[in-house]
């Protein structure tokens, strides 16, 4: 059966307006403030992130804040590998579906003075990692309140690796400035049904979309800290927006949607080369650290994430399609924006430890960051909901080496969705809710 061209379909069909049921980008299983991480290496871990911007190791200094690389004692080497297992529950119309991700991460860290005043480093860990894997039915809904089936899979993750190189000057005992720049190689994979929202010949139909995209994109970021006696330190840090743009293939399944459309014989599958265009937002935050004695340790850390500009909408393209019947009707190339409307957030970390023995020393903390998902926009793989992380750690020193162990327990309240934001409405009355584990492990060894 031929596909007559979009131009001749009833307009109901041409113009219903609805919202793509997912975001590539705003995945669940993150850390508060969207998919971003905070934390860097277990030492790190097991104190909120709170000590970060003022002191650390190599791996932290570089990820949060270059200038921290000014007090270092010395050259030295970090390695971390941190993983867990994130937990959800999703309810629709009194049907409740449990989803299960397990997965993990290395982060490595290198510093070494070269001079009395300067130390230079690299590093390499993710600074967003997230991913969804559940199995539920697929509301109708599209074109005609299609669905693609009772145990399609509804799966997502996204990946931001940032490998950056930085130094830190001492310009005197009370002022370090310091600066890094790098790459972020993201990565996007998904697979599960969405609806177009804007593209004049597909608004309202629901496809189900297997899509691979990744890129390179340039980073940088800036950090001062300012040690006015020897029991305070000052941190203050910078990293601009990352835009990023990734390329790679889809492959569309239109055979639901088509038969409403009265074009049931028309061949249903077709192969894309995609592009998707979104951003990581612009951090900009302050540390403090007091240690009243030799043993504690305390510190505060405050960043505001900037969402708003970076995350108001999702660009999606589809070019070289490769199915000429569905060219016939809606054209080769496919182009949708879609509106996720993430708002600018604070995140708050407060963590301390306390050196116990020569070889023992204890951490914890609580990091709190509003999610910036407003509730109407949840779904269940896009709500970054782990408001709260309750954090614990362990290390112990031996000469020249250090071993660190931490625990996170990461959660955030259900967001209850009555009347859903995306016109489409499929996720109107639901309640999604997270928890998160996770583990670390580093080792760190000085020269």
């Amino acid at each position: 059966m031929g596909v007559p061209p979009m131009s001749r379909l009833p307009a109901s069909v041409k113009a219903r307006p609805a919202a793509m049921m997912i975001s590539l980008l705003a995945l669940v299983h993150a850390e508060a403030n969207g998919v971003l991480r905070h934390g860097f290496g277990a030492r790190d871990a097991g104190s909120a992130g709170a000590l970060a911007g003022t002191s650390g190791d190599a791996l932290a200094a570089l990820q949060t804040n270059p200038a921290a690389l000014a007090g270092l004692e010395g050259d030295e080497w970090t390695f971390a590998l941190r993983g867990g297992r994130v937990e959800g529950e999703f309810t629709r119309a009194g049907i409740r579906s449990d989803g299960d991700v397990l997965g993990g991460f290395p982060e490595l860290g290198i510093a070494w003075r070269a001079g009395k005043a300067t130390t230079f480093g690299m590093s390499l860990a993710p600074i967003a990692a997230a991913a969804t894997d559940w199995v539920y039915a697929d509301a109708p809904g599209g074109i005609g309140g299609i669905s693609y089936g009772n145990a399609l899979a509804h799966s997502s993750g996204f990946q931001a690796l940032r490998a950056n190189a930085g130094l830190a000057v001492e310009i005197n005992p009370a002022w370090s400035v310091g600066a890094s720049v790098g790459a972020v190689y993201s990565r996007v994979d998904f697979d599960a049904p969405f609806i177009f929202q804007s593209n004049p010949a597909l608004a309202g139909a629901k496809v189900n979309l297997d899509l691979e995209t990744d890129g390179w994109q340039p980073s940088a970021q800036l950090g001062m800290l300012w040690r006015p006696s020897e029991s305070f330190r000052v941190g203050l840090h910078y990293r601009p927006r990352i835009d990023l743009e990734l390329d790679g293939t889809a492959a569309v399944d239109f055979s639901a949607q088509l038969p409403p459309l009265g074009l049931g014989g028309t061949p249903p599958l077709a192969n894309y080369a995609a592009t998707t265009r979104n951003a990581l937002p612009d951090v900009i935050g302050a540390a403090l650290a007091w240690q009243p004695t030799d043993r504690l340790s305390a510190g505060l850390r405050v960043d505001w994430i900037g969402w708003a500009r970076a995350f108001d909408e999702l660009e999606v393209g589809l070019a070289g399609g490769s199915n000429p019947a569905i060219n016939g009707a809606i054209g080769a190339n496919v182009a949708d924006r879609v509106p996720v409307r993430w708002k600018d957030v604070w995140m708050i970390a407060v963590g301390g430890e306390y050196r116990l023995n020569d070889c023992l020393t204890l951490r914890g903390g609580w990091r709190w960051g509003e999610s910036p998902v407003a509730t109407p926009w949840v779904t269940p793989l896009n709500g970054s909901l782990l408001e709260h992380a309750l954090t614990s750690g362990l290390g112990w020193e031996r000469g020249n080496w250090r071993v660190d162990l931490s625990y996170e327990y990461q959660f955030g309240p259900a967001a209850k969705v009555l009347a859903s934001g995306y016109r489409a409405g499929e996720y109107a009355n639901s309640k999604s809710d997270f928890t998160a584990h996770v583990l670390g492990l580093g080792v760190t060894r000085r020269y």
